[in-house]
């Protein structure tokens, strides 16, 4: 049976004018209502902003643009009732409300009837009552105080299937200044199919902290359409000085149209042709396919600045942001050969990975032993937690013996300078070793002969028996406790205790072994990789391989991570001018940016000066 074009154009204007019915309908009975609780915080402190709309209120539940106030959706529901076969809709979405600074913020009505809310914001420091500035707009405001993440552009993908987000403090930074980000990918459940991997950097100008594959879940209105958001939280750091530009991209599985839309001048409505030709009404009726595709944020831009070289402290390792420290001892008493435990605490905001302490070197009356360290985060990406140094110390002599106080030095990227922290010394009574000796056993009369008179006379004209003649004892004590057989347990437990170190220490040698020949390997590969670069001219792989194998070798050395170590701290930690690596880091920075040829007089050039470093930097 054929229709009639002039039949579906019929059909569909009949179905258009029932849902043009419907909507009017609904917009008479719309209600919008607002609730911030609680009305008065704190700096640092969040509130909830609740917007509940019943009907159809277009728009009536974003929230406004507030200066010093940021919105941020965590949450939504939404309820259905029919009564009497009239059906009522209630949607409710919450924002958690943070204040960039005090004051007193009014939030204005968000749609015709529903009443505008106060929020009072005090000072940190300021209790109820505090006289605080009114805030009524923008042009009466200071610049406002970055006390969170900033809510980052919302692009949706061409389909309106999904979106990544990213949400920063600054845009402003030093080179190896952690930052907390929050990297956020938003779906429209029936759009997106899967999610096929994390979030991912788009460049090697920066770096980002491992993410957990549990993210926050939430729920987000954007353009009046429900998205389901995945927000990670982590640190960002950059590895490089200049104006870069940043993109988080995640692998996604949507689902693509695979019918065709209905004609522009279809309806005689735009309204009614977005709604039959959105994706989410297509993907109802089925008609669809799934394609594999990445969906990449809106670029940031950075400017990021080297850490000055002027007034560096000498035992800078490359920390930055916001420190205190303190020390403390496990004992004040102790004894001569005991040991006791020194403590150095770091605390505060920054890159705790290259937060890095040496404690005491040679001390005087005191033997020290090597440093560890552990560190516990305070939040779910690590920018604020503790980080403890922990140190063996023990006392070669009796009295009050002191340690010195020990330095540490950072740079705080909010004054920009250098600070150096100093711990106070410390004191320790330490007592002489109980003194103790060999025992002493009194020597036992001898026994076993017969006494006779001066001349050989006997005793009431008898003659004295005679004591047969055999080896006599000088002591009573039993013979496992004589001094010759109290030494062989000793010898036994001695040999038994040099086997098992000669055999540990053999284990221990066999696994350094094992491991030194495959840090060799390794470099080896880079050597290798660096020469094929070579051969082809590829500068930016030539380079690369060149860092990387003198980090390995340095990795090798101070027993760390290839990835954290970087040209600014070697000279400090070699104790020698390292200008020419510095130099080879930087052009492998430079390189992967280029673009340029490898000329073969430069691949020779620095092909010996990774070889003679290497060989220099390598461990013993």
């Amino acid at each position: 049976m054929k229709t009639h074009p002039s039949h579906v154009n019929r059909l569909l204007a009949a179905l258009a004018g029932l849902m043009a019915l419907a909507t009017a309908a609904s917009a008479a009975a719309a209600a919008v209502t607002e609730q911030v609780e609680p009305a008065e915080i704190t700096v640092g402190q969040s509130a909830q902003l609740t917007i509940t709309g019943s009907g159809d209120a277009p728009g009536a539940l974003a929230p406004p643009v507030i200066p010093g106030l940021e919105f941020v959706a965590v949450g939504q529901s939404s309820q259905m009732e029919s009564i009497n076969g009239q059906t009522s809709t209630t949607s409710s979405i919450i924002y958690q409300v943070t204040p960039q600074r005090a004051g007193i913020y009014t939030i204005p009505a968000v749609a015709p009837g529903s009443q505008p809310q106060v929020l009072r914001v005090l000072p940190a420091s300021a209790g109820s009552g505090a006289a605080l500035p009114n805030i009524a707009g923008a042009s009466a405001l200071p610049p406002a105080a970055m006390s969170g993440l900033a809510a980052g552009a919302t692009r949706l993908t061409p389909d309106g299937s999904a979106f990544v987000r990213l949400r920063l403090p600054k845009h402003q930074l030093y080179v190896g200044e952690n930052i907390p980000v929050d990297i956020q990918v938003g779906m429209r459940e029936g759009l997106v199919a899967s999610l096929n991997g994390l979030p991912t950097l788009n460049g090697d100008s920066f770096t980002l902290n491992k993410l957990s594959t549990q993210p926050d879940r939430t729920d987000e209105l954007i353009g009046g359409r429900p998205f389901t958001v995945l927000t990670w939280h982590s640190l960002l750091a950059a590895v490089k000085p200049g104006a870069l530009s940043l993109r988080i991209e995640t692998p996604l599985t949507v689902r693509m149209q695979a019918r065709s839309t209905v004609p522009a001048d279809a309806l005689g409505d735009s309204d009614l042709n977005d709604f039959f030709n959105d994706p989410f009404f297509q993907n109802f009726f089925g008609g669809t396919t799934e394609k594999d595709i990445t969906v990449a944020s809106t670029p940031a831009e950075f400017n990021v600045l080297a850490l000055p070289s002027q007034n560096r402290p000498v035992g800078f390792s490359g920390a930055v942001g916001t420190f205190k420290v303190n020390s403390e001892l496990s004992a004040t008493a102790a004894i001569v050969g005991d040991p006791v435990t020194l403590r150095l605490q770091v605390t505060g905001a920054g890159n705790f990975d290259r937060v890095n302490s040496t404690m005491l070197g040679s001390v005087d009356h005191w033997k020290t032993y090597a440093p560890t360290s552990s560190f516990t985060a305070a939040d779910n990406a690590g920018y604020h937690g503790s980080k403890v140094f922990e140190q063996p110390l023990i006392a070669a002599q009796p009295g009050n013996l002191s340690l010195p106080g020990m330095a540490f030095s950072y740079f705080d990227p909010d004054t920009g300078r250098y600070e150096t922290v100093r711990t106070a010394p410390l004191s320790v009574a330490v007592s002489p070793a109980a003194a103790g000796g060999p025992v002493t056993i009194a020597p036992a009369p001898i026994v076993g002969a017969a006494s006779t008179a001066a001349g050989g006379s006997t005793t009431g004209g008898l003659r004295p028996d005679h004591v047969e003649t055999r080896e006599s004892s000088a002591s009573l004590a039993p013979p496992f406790f004589r001094p010759r057989y109290l030494s062989l347990p000793s010898v036994l437990t001695v040999a038994f205790a040099g086997a098992w170190l000669w055999m540990r220490r053999r284990a221990q040698v066999s696994i350094d072994d094992d491991a030194q020949q495959a840090d060799r390997i390794k470099t080896a590969t880079l050597l290798a990789q660096m020469d094929r670069a070579a051969a082809t001219g590829d500068a930016r792989s030539f380079f690369n391989s060149a860092r990387r194998a003198v980090q390995q070798t340095l990795a090798a050395r101070w027993q760390v991570s290839p990835e954290s170590i970087a040209a600014e701290s070697m000279g400090a930690r070699l104790g020698t001018d390292r200008t020419e690596i510095r130099r080879l880091f930087d052009l492998a920075d430079e390189a992967a940016y280029a673009g340029t040829m490898l000329e073969p007089i430069d691949s020779q050039k620095w092909r010996q000066v990774v070889l003679r470093q290497i060989e220099e930097i390598a461990p013993s």
